[in-house]
């Protein structure tokens, strides 16, 4: 009788051609997700307050009003209810109630902010919270925030199971693969079936089985050799023109490697930044608690969770396992590119961490077709969004 272990290849091989005959399909006529309305399907899942999270958290410094009521403004527009985790200012924080690292290297931003986080997962633990999404105050979604969820629901379901029978098989991201590489990326790329972001269950619609789903960045690699699911068309996806960070980053490789309107879904690959939007589990939010609230603190808390996220710098102990088992000291981190969540950059005032970069200041959203602040007045008014980043803007 065959082990486990030799069994192993045939089974993925079975999957592999099977998903191959959808991606075939696919690639002849297209694949999307169906667009029903959330409040007629799933009146206690993602059409929720707090978008099928357990709670929908909200950091924010208390010198800055002005941010609040917009983003207070904007939650309300969107039917979202916030509970306030207050920032802090990172010259307040005793010397002693730093956990050991290089914390002194680091602006006082930096400091303030990473405190602010971890207020924010301790909440998650302290509470028992099964979810809980955290955003910061720049935070900026599209009216179809819910459309969009959906999506990232099914994916997150479905990509942990690939990973399960794959493997921990990480690499560069592709934004600096060789054109080889980004051959094996599009040969990797699986299309996400449509009937597994219709069939949502009501309880936990993203599972369980994850530490962080980063919904919000300024940037995130695409991992080679991991699983990666695409959903094409989403009209919510800006044109290929406009798929870069700041005005002058280079565009993503999601511009040119994919047909235009393309969402992809995967796990998080270096680098990761901006911790402007993510979900823990309870599970995750411990072991961030742990990580940065005890074991150590030495950089701006995204690049750490994005280091962490990837195994760097991962506990010692963890090497010799059986190959054929996933290794459970790695953290489980999905994303999504574009993002879901992006930067909010307002006509006045600018971040508490960090400064102007060499590009100068943006107004706007960056990834994000029907921004909810920029159509605030709008919203408030009754009135219907108005989309950006399309084929006619430049």
């Amino acid at each position: 009788m065959p082990s486990s272990s030799s069994a192993r290849p045939t089974r993925l091989l079975v999957a592999a051609c099977l998903i191959a005959t959808v991606l075939l399909v696919s690639m002849q006529h297209g694949y999307s997700f169906p667009r029903g309305t959330f409040k007629e399907k799933l009146p206690n899942s993602i059409a929720n307050a707090t978008l099928g999270f357990q709670s929908l958290l909200i950091l924010s410094l208390p010198t800055r009003p002005d941010r609040l009521s917009s983003l207070t403004l904007a939650a309300s527009t969107s039917n979202l209810h916030t509970t306030l985790i207050a920032g802090i200012n990172g010259s307040s924080i005793h010397e002693s109630a730093f956990p050991p690292g290089n914390h002194r290297a680091l602006p006082v931003g930096n400091r303030g902010s990473w405190r602010a986080h971890l207020d924010a997962v301790r909440r998650v633990v302290e509470r028992n919270l099964t979810t809980a999404l955290i955003l910061e105050d720049d935070a900026d979604w599209d009216v179809r925030v819910r459309s969009q969820l959906e999506g990232f629901s099914g994916a997150a379901r479905m990509l942990r199971g690939l990973v399960r029978e794959e493997g921990r098989h990480r690499d560069d991201d592709a934004s600096s693969s060789s054109s080889a590489d980004s051959a094996r990326l599009q040969q990797a790329t699986l299309p996400l079936p449509p009937h597994i972001s219709s069939n949502i269950p009501s309880h936990a619609p993203y599972g369980l089985d994850w530490d962080i789903l980063w919904l919000g960045h300024c940037g995130a690699g695409i991992p080679v050799n991991s699983p990666v699911l695409a959903q094409t068309p989403d009209p919510t996806v800006p044109s290929p023109q406009h798929l870069r960070a700041s005005p002058n980053a280079p565009l993503s490789p999601l511009s040119t490697l994919y047909p235009p309107q393309t969402r992809l879904y995967h796990r998080t690959s270096h680098p990761t930044l901006c911790t402007l939007a993510y979900a823990v589990t309870q599970r995750g939010a411990r072991k961030l608690l742990y990580e940065f609230g005890v074991r150590e603190f030495s950089k701006g808390y995204d690049f750490a969770v994005g280091e962490w996220c990837d195994g760097v710098g991962k506990k010692r102990g963890s090497e010799g396992k059986d190959g054929d088992e996933e290794d459970s000291t790695q953290p489980v981190c999905l994303t999504v590119n574009p993002p879901i969540f992006s930067h909010f950059f307002a006509e006045k005032g600018g971040s508490d961490i960090t400064g102007v970069g060499a590009g100068g200041r943006e107004i706007g959203t960056r990834y994000v077709r029907a921004s909810v602040r920029e159509n605030l007045e709008r919203l408030v008014r009754g009135e219907a969004a108005v989309e950006r980043w399309g084929d006619e803007e430049d």
